[in-house]
């Protein structure tokens, strides 16, 4: 029994293999619950049938066996016996009953139907005469092939038992009874079948045609055709079903749209943004015919909008960003009887070679912070290019009206053409990008082709070296190194400055001197000096936490000074990495301490009262007074390199030398003198009170890992109070001794 459901499930499922249409399985559905309505009604007709027909036998043979009781009374002649004998004999003729007898109490036949028998035949009782003779009860019994009553036959008068009249009916066999009844409800089955089919296809026809309709426009749907029609009209399910499918497309449609809008979108400027301007443009690189399309990407930078920026704030900044955008969007469209025809289209383009448009169109883009890309066909000769970037840089240049407030701005254009300076999108942008660079380094508010600044291998160099800075500070290629600095009297390491190096993918590793008046000229330097910042700060703490106090003297730029916000982002670093700020001392050279002395000073007030410490590097080179000296908030000098190094030919550098270290003892400031090589440069430096000294004498600039083997080696460490090793001891107590 407990196989008999998992068989039904497995027949189940095979049918439903092969039957995959829901049509066909509801068809099935109705057709098998027909056939078994079909064969219980046959089978509920059949028992009916069969039992009114043993009812009716049963009903004839008593009333054959209470006919012939009343006819049996005592007043009858034998003439009248003889008559109903001869009548009884005539129904069992007929077929209605097989045998009638009268039987007196003495179970002598007194009326016998079988006309095979004589009145005096010697005949054996009944076993149903007997028993009513004995209760005086009617009996009744039924068999397969017949059915016997036994009548009591009473007197009228006093009741009394005068005989017994038993009657027996045979009657048809109940398998001959059932084919006859099957075979008439089976006739009866198959026309019904033959009226019900059409009708259960038809029923079955429109019960699926909304479903099937509906599952249409599912598929229309998924094809992307988002406006196909549901039918939501509907009353009943297939409507409820209709009006779930229409909400759920309804919030597929606006999720993607979403989803399209931050994917293709700038949303400042509601232009199109890199992702987009990149499919853009590769879908219109090549003709119909694969031949390429002559196009030129000119790519926008603006000036001076970080002052903007910094000045005003973001909200300022990205207004500023949407009117520039506006301007340059009516100006493209103004452009298209120049040969330009706009795309405003925020979608990709397909690239099959068969979709692709006829003609290239132009687009203007916004790729991120200041800077806009604008991409146009550039059919030789190329006037309407030069035309279109002059009008660009004095679209860009007019005063824009702020939230109240006139700013002025400018653009930095370069302008690359494909296929002549690039096979690719990537070498177009990245081209175009160098050509921007040419144009800002040349003052900015111009246009500047590539194709022109190729020849000079110089500029191209220097332009390419900004582009790779640019990246390099996005890809985290900038690393620190640290230079010693040692006592002169006890030889003890009492620091170190962090140097930047750029760990080039293909040059290697570079000196500042490679890169840092282009980080200056390009702005760079900020994101630089940051970086730098940071970097030193995460492993002065690391230092600390191993037990080392090592003090780190960083570099400062007069743009990072410039800079709003410089005092606290160097908080906000000190404060993320956890490096204590009497540790750490910038190093302002003297040109820029001496250019804007309020500044600088008012920049430093904050950090000094944090127990940051400052220094002049390269002491000497510039024109500082003693007036100016005693109002900025330096406590330490470094002496240029160039001094140092003619300390023992060059008696006028001996003299400056001299000269500073007075002045420093009289101010009580601090000594550190750079680029010491020989050992009589040292001696030299000791002998007249030079606090510090560093150079390559006692080592070159190191990774943070070398610098801990080599102090270990250098000089055994001293231990301060609290019995942690200390490179060095304290910087007041140094420049005491």
């Amino acid at each position: 029994m407990a196989a008999t459901p998992r068989t039904i499930s497995k027949l189940i499922k095979v049918l439903s293999s092969w039957l995959p249409s829901l049509r066909a399985r509801f068809m099935l559905l109705v057709a098998g619950l027909f056939l078994a309505l079909s064969v219980v009604m046959i089978m509920v007709a059949s028992y009916l049938d069969l039992r009114d027909e043993e009812q009716r036998i049963v009903s004839d043979a008593r009333a054959i066996g209470a006919t012939v009781s009343r006819l049996s009374v005592p007043h009858l002649t034998n003439h009248h016996y003889l008559i109903l004998e001869q009548e009884l004999e005539s129904i069992a003729a007929s077929g209605i009953i097989e045998l009638a007898q009268v039987l007196d109490p003495a179970r002598t036949v007194t009326i016998d139907s079988d006309p095979t028998t004589s009145y005096f035949d010697e005949q054996e009782t009944h076993p149903l005469i007997a028993m009513v003779l004995e209760s005086g009860k009617e009996q009744l019994r039924q068999s397969r092939d017949r059915v016997e009553v036994a009548v009591p036959v009473r007197d009228m008068a006093n009741n009394s038992l005068l005989g017994v009249a038993f009657v027996s009916v045979e009657h048809a066999p109940a398998s001959g009874m059932l084919l006859s009844i099957w075979g008439r409800n089976i006739v009866i089955t198959l026309v019904l079948l033959i009226f019900c089919i059409p009708v259960t296809f038809h029923i079955a026809d429109n019960f699926i045609r909304p479903i099937k309709a509906l599952t249409q426009t599912a598929h229309t749907v998924s094809d992307g055709n988002f406006d196909a029609p549901f039918p939501v009209a509907r009353r009943d399910e297939i409507g409820v079903l209709a009006r779930a499918y229409r909400d759920m497309v309804g919030t597929i449609r606006n999720n993607m749209a979403k989803i399209h809008e931050l994917a293709f979108v700038d949303p400042i400027t509601r232009l199109p943004n890199r992702e987009c301007f990149r499919q853009h443009f590769t879908g219109n690189m090549f003709a119909r015919d694969g031949q390429p399309n002559r196009m030129a990407v000119l790519f926008v930078d603006l000036d001076r909008f970080k002052r903007v920026n910094d000045s005003y704030g973001h909200d300022h900044g990205d207004a500023l960003l949407k009117e520039v955008a506006a301007r340059l969007q009516r100006l493209l469209n103004a452009s298209e009887g120049t040969g330009f025809v706009a795309d405003d289209r925020l979608t990709n383009i397909d690239l099959q070679p068969g979709n692709r448009p006829a003609e290239p169109t132009a687009q203007v883009a916004r790729l991120g912070g200041d800077e806009f890309a604008i991409v146009v066909p550039a059919e030789k000769p190329m006037t309407n290019v030069y035309t279109l970037a002059d009008k660009l840089v004095q679209c860009v240049e007019q005063p824009l009206e702020i939230n109240g407030l006139t700013m002025t701005v400018g653009a930095s254009i370069g302008v690359s053409v494909f296929p002549d300076d690039g096979e690719d999108y990537t070498a177009i942008l990245k081209n175009a990008d160098i050509a921007m660079y040419a144009a800002k380094r040349t003052g900015g508010n111009r246009a500047c082709f590539y194709s022109e600044i190729e020849r000079d291998s110089f500029s191209r160099e220097r332009i390419r070296l900004e582009a790779e800075l640019k990246r390099a500070l996005l890809r985290n290629e900038i690393e620190i190194y640290f230079q010693p600095k040692v006592d002169c009297r006890s030889m003890k390491v009492v620091g170190a400055e962090v140097l930047a190096r750029w760990a080039h993918p293909e040059r290697g590793l570079l000196t500042p001197g490679c890169f840092i008046d282009v980080a200056e000229e390009s702005d760079l330097i900020t994101r630089l000096g940051d970086r730098v910042l940071e970097l030193a700060c995460r492993q002065g703490r690391d230092w600390l936490d191993n037990g080392q106090r090592v003090p780190l003297a960083v570099n400062v730029s007069i743009r990072q000074l410039e800079k709003p916000g410089f005092t606290s982002r160097v908080l906000d670093v000190l404060d993320f990495t956890g490096f204590p700020a009497e540790l750490l001392q910038l190093e302002v050279t003297e040109t820029v301490a001496m250019a804007d002395p309020e500044g600088v000073s008012e920049a430093a007030r904050p950090l000094l009262e944090a127990g940051i410490t400052f220094a002049i590097d390269d002491f000497g080179t510039g024109y500082s007074s003693l007036a100016h000296l005693q109002h900025l908030p330096f406590n330490t000098f470094k002496i240029d390199r160039s001094f140092v190094s003619g300390l023992v030919t060059d008696q006028h550098s001996r003299s400056i030398v001299q000269t500073i270290l007075a002045m420093a003892k009289s101010l009580n400031y601090e000594v550190v003198a750079e680029g010491v090589e020989t050992e009589e440069q040292q001696a030299f430096l000791a002998e007249h009170g030079c606090t510090i000294a560093q150079g390559f004498l006692f080592a070159r600039p190191m990774p943070a890992d070398h610098f801990d083997a080599w102090a270990k080696a250098f000089l055994p460490q001293s231990v301060d109070a609290s019995g942690a090793k200390k490179i060095g001891g304290d910087r007041k107590s140094t420049a005491a001794a």
